[in-house]
């Protein structure tokens, strides 16, 4: 019993500097994606920006394209002035997978809350899903890609 419970310990002490390295990224990107939200909710098209590398871009959920945050600026301050100006945005991160030390994907399940339609109403709320590729740089994960889409119901299959 003593020799299991010291290889146990052994065992722990040798995987631990790597799981508590994850763990610590996990923590750093987990807060990363809290001061996003936070951004959002403040319709802060700069501070949103900021979170993109210099050369990173973004394809948001109706395929619209920018590139560098010059570009992911003007197409947050379109959006925060229009449809989302009084929306909120949370998101749960699904999952990271780390592509070596300092790039990671992230998978994230969105929901926009508070959007107009074109009539002014309020719609249902917006459930989507963000695959954002973070690389951390100068301590801090950036966006270097953000892909938003909506997953649509599987086609019929064919009439018999």
């Amino acid at each position: 019993m003593k020799k299991l419970l010291l290889l146990s310990v052994l065992l722990g002490l040798l995987a631990s500097p790597t799981a508590r390295a994850d763990q610590k990224e996990d923590e750093a990107i987990h807060k990363r994606h809290d001061e996003w939200a936070a951004a959002w909710n403040k319709h802060d098209p700069k501070l949103m920006a900021s979170f993109w590398l210099a050369d990173g871009d973004l394809i948001n959920p109706f395929g619209r394209h920018a590139k560098g945050p010059a570009e992911i600026e003007k197409l947050f301050t379109e959006e925060q002035s229009g449809p989302m100006a009084s929306s909120t945005y949370a998101g749960q991160i699904e999952s990271i997978r780390y592509m070596g030390k300092n790039i990671a994907i992230v998978d994230v399940a969105g929901e926009i809350t508070g959007m107009k339609g074109t009539d002014g109403n309020v719609i249902p709320p917006f459930k989507h899903h963000v695959t954002w590729i973070a690389e951390k740089k100068d301590g801090k994960w950036l966006a270097a890609g953000a892909r938003a889409f909506v997953a649509l119901p599987a086609p019929s299959g064919p009439a018999k």
